[in-house]
């Protein structure tokens, strides 16, 4: 419909003649999983390296990091810093041939903010870029789906488009439509006649019926089967009371636009409403601290007068950073005691016991540790389940993998042999979506220990002990243990696998074998 001003560049599905290599879609500052490194001193050379490999579909470059090829279906903005500077090509393939979309190689540094219920923040959008430097922006309404284009393109542009005075040819037709000319040349341009690239026109109504359908699998419509759903929590769920409006990780803000929970504000107003109410010990263990920096949870407590005379333990298994939080710490409220040891869940025990024991120095173990946090990567619920032998702490927060959903229950587990490999080679810049474990693994495990969910942020989850529950229902106005599947529907949470692979998870229906 649109002929060759509007460019459609994505619809190609076959390969490219490898003579010539043509360009099927540009891939610029988005994120391609799966492709394998290749030394290559620049763009060029990449490209021509994946041009005479006839098993290479996509190629990408970042002068910062290396050249990447191979396959790819995935490709889209993330929040690594390999994105940002990033320049590629699909030379072969189709990002949408055949049947849905696959991964190819390893699975690396991938994350999307996902919001669960895809109908809860409104209409859903994604922008996308073509060829000629124009870009496309879709707009999904439950069944309804809009396609908007940029006015500007490297190949239309006010000059040539629109009827000005003194402009010295006719302007030539950019659009399909009159109302689009219109519109662009009125405004897609300020007063003083420069571009405005954030400006759109509607295009759905000129779409064949090729574009449409490739644009529907871009942003496909999610339906919720609401009986499969409810028949999964009634079946698989640790809490039967409705979550408040605290637990989800999001909500709507005043003006109208998401706002999510930032994690690092969470523990503090928590430790102030318990201090308030009960003899607190002071006490804290932080697995995985880092520099202690935010946006760690304990830093905004630790670093405030409430933090006064708190006393604890600083876990770290990097030297370089646990001495930054050493000397960070140091100008705190707190006392902070920095231990250089990495984790594991065999010998957690043994090794945080000389530690604790000096904290609670006339009590026997189980001690009532105030607060713990445990974000290292790997087996944080294996360690978080072991180190309660030593320790009942009110409240702990824990990274949790929010890619497996609800009902699954997952966990990176132990190996005493190939498990100490991974941590020396492990790298706080890569992500594993294999590690960590699910909220209804961490739920399953810690619930026999008297532990509800009282809140999540988008990559944390917050439960507290029961001995604390009646401060934490009259302080926060909320009913403890609450329906984990509601309050993970109305979260926008992080997620190292694709939205719509998990709610696709979330939503499946299952029968009355766990599946996990």
């Amino acid at each position: 419909m649109f002929g060759s001003v509007l460019h459609l560049p994505f619809l190609a599905v076959s390969a490219a003649p490898d003579a010539t290599c043509s360009v099927l879609e540009k891939l610029d500052g988005v994120q391609c999983y799966g492709l394998e490194k290749d030394d290559m001193p620049d763009a060029e050379a990449c490209m021509e390296a994946c041009c005479r490999d006839t098993s290479c579909e996509v190629w990408q470059f970042n002068p910062m990091f290396a050249c990447y090829r191979g396959k790819s279906s995935v490709c889209m903005r993330s929040g690594d810093s390999f994105a940002s500077g990033s320049v590629g090509e699909r030379l072969r393939g189709s990002a949408f041939a055949g049947n849905g979309i696959h991964w190819f190689g390893r699975q690396q540094n991938y994350a999307e903010l996902v919001d669960l219920d895809p109908e809860a923040f409104g209409p859903r959008e994604l922008v996308i870029q073509g060829l000629d430097g124009e870009s496309y922006r879709l707009w999904r309404n439950g069944a309804r789906l809009e396609v908007d284009i940029s006015c500007w393109s490297n190949s239309r542009h006010p000059q040539g488009c629109c009827d000005w005075p003194r402009t010295p040819t006719p302007p030539r037709p950019c659009w399909g439509d009159a109302g689009m000319a219109e519109h662009c040349c009125k405004d897609g341009v300020s007063a003083d006649r420069k571009f405005l690239y954030n400006v759109y026109t509607r295009t759905t109504p000129f779409l064949s019926h090729a574009e449409l359908a490739y644009f529907e699998r871009l942003l496909p419509e999610e339906k919720i089967n609401e009986a499969n759903f409810n028949a999964s929590r009634t079946r698989w769920a640790s809490g039967w009371h409705p979550p408040d409006l605290l637990c989800p990780s999001a909500s709507m803000a005043i003006d109208g636009q998401r706002a999510t929970v930032d994690a690092s504000t969470v523990l503090w107003p928590l430790a102030v409403l318990l201090a308030a109410h009960m003899q607190i010990t002071g006490t804290f263990v932080n697995i995985g601290a880092g520099t202690c920096l935010p946006p760690d949870p304990l830093y905004q407590l630790l670093a405030s007068p409430e933090g006064y005379g708190f006393l604890g333990l600083a876990v770290e298994g990097d030297a370089t950073r646990l001495k930054r939080c050493e000397v960070e710490m140091a100008s705190t409220f707190a006392t902070v005691v920095p231990v250089h040891l990495t984790l594991n869940p065999i010998d957690a025990v043994h090794q945080l016991l000389p530690f604790l024991g000096a904290m609670f120095p006339e009590a026997l173990p189980p001690w009532p540790l105030d607060f713990l946090v445990v974000d290292i990567d790997g087996v944080d619920c294996l360690v978080v389940e072991e180190l309660m032998q030593l320790v009942r702490p009110k409240v702990m927060q824990l990274e949790i993998a929010f890619h497996f959903p609800p009902p699954f229950r997952f966990s990176m587990h132990w190996d005493s042999e190939k498990s100490p490999r991974w941590n020396d080679e492990y790298d706080i810049d890569r992500l594993n979506p294999v590690s960590g474990c699910s909220l209804s693994y961490a739920l399953h495990k810690f619930k026999p220990f008297g532990y509800h969910l009282l809140r999540l942020t988008p990559a944390d989850a917050i439960f507290v002990h029961e001995s604390v529950a009646p401060i934490m229902e009259s302080g926060l106005g909320t009913k403890l243990p609450q329906d984990e599947f509601l309050c993970y529907r109305s979260s926008t949470l992080y997620a190292q696998m694709p939205g719509n692979y998990v709610r696709e998870w979330f939503y499946a229906e299952y029968g009355q074998t766990s599946p996990h």
